[in-house]
């Protein structure tokens, strides 16, 4: 027994000589390096990501506060933008009219009520598909 300690032991000793020679710890320790800034990188895209979604919400804000504010007097450069506004709005708005219109008539015409289909073809059981697919393969259904 006391062989097999000393034989594992010294193993155990060359191994890290070894290692400590041959330069494995220090290609370990860079690539945690490495790994670890990798993970930072992440880390940092992503916060930068949703502060950019943050940040893109808060001026959409101060637009649609601002167009509220000045919609009846656009001045300078906000004209042509107002007025696109104002175009994309007025045609939103027609279309949902049009939509409620088409929903109100497919409702009155009875669409809203549930569809009934009666099914008047016999179909095989998932049991009696398996066995005579087996009897097929077999040779037994031909």
């Amino acid at each position: 027994m006391a062989d097999y300690k000393e034989i594992l032991g010294s193993l155990v000793n060359k191994a890290r000589g070894a290692m400590e020679n041959s330069g494995v710890a220090e290609v370990y320790q860079k690539g945690a390096g490495r790994a670890k800034s990798y993970a930072r990188i992440a880390r940092l895209t992503l916060d930068l990501n949703g502060q950019a979604e943050e940040l893109r919400k808060v001026y959409t804000e101060i637009g649609k506060l601002y167009f509220e504010q000045a919609k009846d007097k656009p001045e300078g450069f906000f004209a042509p933008l107002f007025a696109q506004a104002g175009s994309l709005m007025a045609d939103m708005q027609a279309k949902e009219t049009e939509l409620s219109a088409l929903k109100e008539a497919l409702k009155e015409a009875g669409a809203e009520k549930d569809i009934e289909v009666e099914i008047t073809e016999d179909v095989q059981s998932f049991d009696e598909v398996v066995n005579a697919t087996e009897a097929e393969g077999k040779g037994e259904g031909e």
